[in-house]
This record gives structure tokens, C-alpha cells and sequence, in this order.
């Protein structure tokens, strides 16, 4: 039999490593032990993402449910009215979930709102954010922690602008970042504290940060397709992955102290992401081997300037893709033999 690895309530300890400094252990937080995709983590421990299971309708075939997890306790997430799919992104530290639902349309056909941006918490259900002035869909990505700013793009004619949107009494209120080009990245990252957007403008990476007076500036990070942010802390730090001609990822990490820096891969391992990091400038994300090894995937952590793997979620622990201020990590959890 299989040894099942699956971590729910971890408390974190330190090993001696050697004669170096102790490394930090990490709590992994998962509803299962397998058959789950972590797309989102509040700084409380509650994530969000998709469970893997049988689709009861159609024997043989997988489907994936969105949910929303505190501890064990999954709560499925509902259908937005007329649309077919949900696909959660973020959670903030009040339980409000943020990502787009979508709809089919024909092919050729132009559907107007095929996707919307949405927001979902416990007491309210479901609802729509709707799109920016003149544009026809709209994608949620990110959530501050006070559940009070979103990070996403809107979709016109002829145009893709990142964007956030702000509560404004009952409703919300969406603005378009200022941009050079249109938006080249499909994820619109926000930090926690809601003052820094890190996406792509055309083909540069770029940092919005939104002054005191309320106004955002924009500033390229990089030469053109040297960085495709993910996540950015409260003090600016932007990790994610660049793309190389050999089809490769690569982990990245920018800073304004430091610059750019490429994450070296531990022995054996040739792709990386990094796909989050948390205020402590903690990264963690994923290394794999080569096509058809079997080697990787698994999810690392690098801090310190270190990188280790976390092998804390056991061998089922393929991808780690949130981290928060509280050292818990969550990600893909996948079955896998020994």
C-alpha cells in the first residue's frame, strides 16, 4: 500500500541541520491528502482552490469542485447565476473569495460577460463584480487581507487593462492601472497591506504602486519577458518565473533592493516557479526534473538564500502555491507512488 502523507493541523518545529543554523519547518495545511489544487491561502489557515474527484454523472471522467476549506470542512462553491464553471483565486483574511466565473459559447460567437470577475463569502453568496466602463468580461485574481481592494484585468475591444476594484459602500468601485501597452500576463498579483500590483504591461514586467494621494505609478521591473510576476509582498518584492526558447520555466524573484535574481535548482531538477511569497521575503513554489524523469515535481521553499524542498507535505506534496505570515504553506496535493 501507497504510505499516504497529509498534514492538517502541524505545528512547526526545527531540525538541526548539521552545523548550519536550524531549518525551519513549515505546516502544511490541506482538507485531504490528495486530489487538491491550493489556488489561495488567508493569513487565518482557510484556502481555496479544487478538489479532484469522479464526476458522479459520468463514470471514468474526473471533474473538478471548487471549494472553500477551513480545517477538514470543505464547502463547495456555488454556480453564479447563468454561468457554468467557478474558478476561485484568492481569499481574504474575512473569508471573501475572489476569481471569475465562465460560461461556453460557440465557436466564433462573441459572448458578452463569458467571463465575469466574482466574489463569494459564507453569509452573502455569490455575485457578480461586473466589468470597467465599455469593456466585455472581467477576471478577479487577488485579494487584499482586509478583503477591501481586488487585483484583476478587464477585457474591451482591442484592449486588456489590469485593474483593481475598491468597496465603495455596498457596491464596488473598478479602476483601470495606468498602462504603456495592454496587459501581457493573465495573473494580476496584489499584496497583502493593498498598495502594489505586479503584473505585465505588453511584454515588461511591471510594479504599480498606489501613493498616498490615491494615484498609482507604474514602473517596469524589467527587460521584456525577463519575469511573469505571481505573488508581491507588502514591501514590493515580485517572485514568479521567466520562459526560456527551450520551453523551460525558471524562478524568479525581484526586489528593489536586490534586482533580479534567478533561483538556482537543486541537483537533478530543471523547471522552477516560484509562485508566492510572504512578508518575511519567504518563496515558495515548485522544481521538476525532465520530461519523462521521475524526477519531480515537488514544492520548494527558499529563504535565507536557501532553497530546500518541503519535503514537510510528505511525497504527495507536488507544488506549493501560497504561503502566509503565520508559516503555513498550502499547494497540490497529488497521489503519487513511492
Amino acid at each position: 500500500m501507497r504510505r499516504e502523507w497529509f498534514f492538517l493541523a502541524v505545528g512547526l518545529m526545527t531540525a538541526a541541520a548539521g552545523a548550519d543554523e536550524p531549518i525551519k519547518r513549515y505546516q502544511i495545511v490541506t482538507p485531504k491528502g490528495d486530489g487538491i489544487e491550493v489556488t489561495g491561502m488567508n493569513g487565518r489557515g482557510e484556502v481555496i482552490g479544487f478538489e479532484w474527484a469522479d464526476d458522479e454523472a459520468l463514470p471514468g471522467v474526473v471533474e473538478q469542485r471548487p471549494f472553500f476549506a477551513r480545517g477538514r470542512e470543505m464547502i463547495y462553491l456555488p454556480l453564479l447565476e447563468g454561468y457554468t464553471a467557478t474558478f476561485p483565486a484568492a481569499v481574504s483574511d474575512d473569508g471573501l473569495v475572489v476569481g471569475r466565473a465562465s460560461k461556453p459559447a460557440p465557436p466564433g460567437v462573441l459572448v458578452p460577460m463569458r467571463n465575469q470577475a466574482f466574489l463569494w463569502d459564507a453569509r452573502a453568496g455569490i455575485r457578480g463584480l461586473g466589468v470597467l466602463e465599455g469593456d466585455r468580461a472581467s477576471f478577479a485574481s487577488g485579494i487584499t487581507r482586509d478583503g477591501r481592494r481586488i487585483s484583476g484585468y478587464s477585457v474591451g475591444d482591442d484592449r486588456v487593462r489590469a485593474c483593481v476594484w475598491d468597496r465603495d459602500g455596498d457596491g464596488w468601485k473598478g479602476t483601470a492601472l495606468p498602462h504603456a501597452n495592454g496587459l501581457g500576463s493573465n495573473t494580476v498579483a496584489i499584496s497583502g497591506d493593498g498598495r502594489s500590483v505586479a503584473a505585465v504591461d505588453g511584454a515588461s514586467p511591471c510594479l504599480w504602486t498606489r501613493g498616498d494621494s490615491g494615484v498609482w505609478s507604474r514602473e517596469v521591473i524589467g527587460d521584456a519577458g525577463s519575469l511573469l510576476p505571481r505573488a508581491v509582498n507588502d514591501s514590493g518584492t515580485v517572485v514568479g518565473l521567466q520562459s526560456t526558447g527551450d520551453g523551460l520555466t525558471h524562478a524568479v524573484i525581484w526586489s528593489r533592493e536586490a534586482g533580479r535574481r534567478q533561483l538556482e535548482k537543486p541537483e537533478g531538477y530543471v523547471r522552477s516557479e516560484a509562485l508566492a511569497v510572504n512578508n518575511s521575503g519567504t518563496v515558495v513554489g515548485m522544481v521538476d526534473g525532465p520530461a519523462g524523469s521521475k524526477v519531480g515535481p515537488n514544492a520548494f521553499v527558499f529563504e535565507k538564500g536557501r532553497l530546500r524542498l518541503l519535503d514537510e507535505g510528505g511525497l504527495n506534496f507536488a507544488t506549493a502555491t501560497a504561503i502566509n505570515d503565520n508559516g503555513q504553506v498550502a499547494g497540490v496535493m497529488e497521489e503519487r507512488e513511492p
